[in-house]
């Protein structure tokens, strides 16, 4: 870890501090700030590869070691904004589903082991946005009730668990899954692939 952190070039150092920084923006803005943090994690590899530099030093496994940590990190402070909403069965689900990722993260990060992150998905995040959005704009749609509750989980869980499949388990990421699928070729698309293929790099 240690040489890793030593071997790191500025624009990796640049993009790190972005995603220690921005989660803050989280306990004041939950619904921006995380939108955010998903975004910078999302453009990570290509905002540093336009800096000049190699994701996090260079090498996959210190790449995905250092992006889980931050990962979880972003997520802690979702979580500690769930944690002061009113509706019981709400604070619930987020303790069970924030633990249940960073579970997974632990485990693949002791082991290496990528099917934990399958096995332990992130549905947490999709529920916290969700949860934003329904309370501030739809709140017949807020999931005050165990019936509700498992409805929106199954909802957000089934694509989400889908989506970890493709990553963790095949190993590709949602991009190229739709370009082997449809074979698309258009400079919009390639432009697409270039942005979101230098994450995985």
């Amino acid at each position: 870890m240690l040489n890793l952190i030593i071997n790191m070039d500025f624009a990796s150092i640049i993009v790190i501090i972005l995603r220690l920084i921005v989660p803050v923006s989280i306990l004041r803005y939950p619904l921006v700030g995380i939108i955010i943090c998903i975004v910078l994690d999302l453009f990570e590899g290509t905002l540093v590869y336009v800096l000049g530099g190699e994701v996090f030093g260079g090498g996959v496994i210190s790449y995905h070691f250092l992006d889980k940590l931050l990962d979880i990190y972003y997520l802690s402070f979702a979580f500690f904004v769930a944690l002061r909403w009113k509706v019981r069965l709400v604070r619930i689900s987020i303790i069970s589903l924030f633990s249940i990722r960073l579970i997974g993260t632990l485990l693949f990060l002791f082991t290496g082991f990528r099917l934990f992150l399958l096995l332990f998905p992130n549905i947490f995040e999709l529920f916290f946005i969700y949860c934003l959005v329904a309370n501030k704009w739809f709140p017949q749609f807020y999931p005050k009730s165990l019936s509700k509750l498992l409805i929106i989980l199954i909802i957000l869980g089934l694509p989400k668990l889908a989506l970890e499949y493709l990553i963790h388990y095949k190993q590709i990421t949602f991009i190229q899954f739709i370009d082997s699928l449809f074979k698309i070729e258009t400079p919009v698309w390639d432009w697409i692939k270039i942005l979101f293929l230098q994450k995985s790099a």
